[in-house]
Formats: structure tokens, C-alpha cells, sequence
């Protein structure tokens, strides 16, 4: 897919909850949307997929990082790369052996379908990518479709004027990036069009 990580500088943690969540786009990755779309809609026909979090909508098997399709190879290198730089950002002079990717799979919800509250443990990283984020719209403000939510570890209650979670919009060609260990879960989504996305986990080896 070619380099997509684009000014290293740019690279920057938004913190909720005293936790980084990594919001990066992807410039180059709209060269190769519609032939993307189209390999996991003819991966979908082949892979009956499993339930997982998934309430509705389809979950492939995890191992697209292991397929051998040039295409798909190019994406998860692309996703790899950005990836590790958001931890080395995170990690700072701290030193480590190696970020291995240890999952990846496709995800594909239709009007309706949604993800329970769930968690990555026990990867270190986790990351999703919005290949299409779709065409829900939210009513108004406080209406969260199909928006993926996080939630805080330590709740403190309204008397501390900490909100209990933090939600984000998904956009097409955007990667989010979070700790494995923080509770997270997908709304309702409201769109018409399939919201098609790949997450994957990373395993991070230490020194």
C-alpha cells in the first residue's frame, strides 16, 4: 500500500482515563479501498465467520495477516507500521524486542448489528481499521450508532467529573489504536451501507 505513516511527528496519543488511544488516518489508503471491499466481500462468501463479541454481522477467522493475497499483505504491513510507531511514541526510550501482529480478522455490520463490552487480554495492543465506516448518521449529539466506545478501568462516579467512557466516531481510513486490557464496545450501527473493518492484536516483547 506504500507508506502510510507519513510525518513520524504526527504521531500523537489523545488520553482518556490516564490511557492513550492512538486516532491516526491513512492518506494512502483510499488508492486501494474498492479492491479491498471487494476481496473481503468474496472472503465473506467463503468464511461462514464465528461469534465473538460480534451481536450480528459477520466476523471472520483471525488470521488475515496470514493470508497470502498481495493486496491484503500490503494493508497489514501498512497497519503494522503505523501501529508501532503510535507504541514507540507511547514507549518513548524504553526499549523492546519486537511488535508481532498475532490476529487480525474482518468485521462486516449491517443496520443493527452491534459488539458487547469486551476486551484484547492477553495482547498488549489492539488496533482497528475502518475500511468503510458505512453511512450511519446519529439523530442528535447524545445518539452513540454504531459509534465504538471505551470504557474507563477505574470508574470515579459524577462527584469527580470524570465521564465513565469516552466514544469515537469511525472514519473511513482510519486507525485506532488502545491498550488490549480497556474495555470497549461498538453501538447499534444505523447505516444502509455494510460498515466493513479489520482489527487485529499485537503482542509487544520486551527486554
Amino acid at each position: 500500500m506504500g507508506s502510510t505513516s507519513g510525518d513520524p511527528s504526527s504521531i500523537r496519543g489523545r488520553w482518556h482515563f490516564g490511557i492513550p488511544i492512538y486516532d491516526k488516518h491513512l492518506p494512502a489508503f483510499s488508492d486501494h479501498q474498492a479492491a479491498l471491499i471487494a476481496y473481503l466481500h468474496r472472503l465473506r462468501e467463503a468464511d461462514q465467520g464465528s461469534v465473538r463479541s460480534n451481536q450480528g454481522g459477520w466476523h471472520s477467522r483471525d488470521d488475515l495477516h496470514l493470508k497470502e493475497e498481495p493486496l491484503l499483505n500490503g494493508v497489514m504491513v501498512s497497519l503494522l507500521q503505523v501501529a508501532s510507531a503510535c507504541i514507540k511514541d507511547f514507549e518513548g526510550a524504553r526499549e523492546f524486542k519486537d511488535i508481532r501482529m498475532v490476529a487480525a480478522w474482518a468485521n462486516m455490520n449491517e443496520k443493527g448489528d452491534w459488539n458487547a463490552p469486551h476486551e484484547h487480554l492477553p495482547c498488549t495492543w489492539s488496533g482497528v481499521f475502518y475500511v468503510d465506516a458505512g453511512d450511519g448518521k446519529r439523530d442528535n449529539k447524545r445518539d452513540l450508532g454504531g459509534q465504538i466506545l471505551f470504557f474507563d478501568p477505574m470508574p470515579m462516579g459524577k462527584e469527580w467529573k470524570r465521564p465513565p467512557n469516552v466514544s469515537y466516531q469511525p472514519v473511513t481510513g482510519t486507525l485506532l489504536l488502545f491498550p488490549s486490557f480497556l474495555t470497549h464496545m461498538v453501538a447499534p450501527y444505523k447505516g444502509e451501507r455494510p460498515r466493513i473493518s479489520i482489527a487485529f492484536n499485537l503482542v509487544v516483547d520486551r527486554l
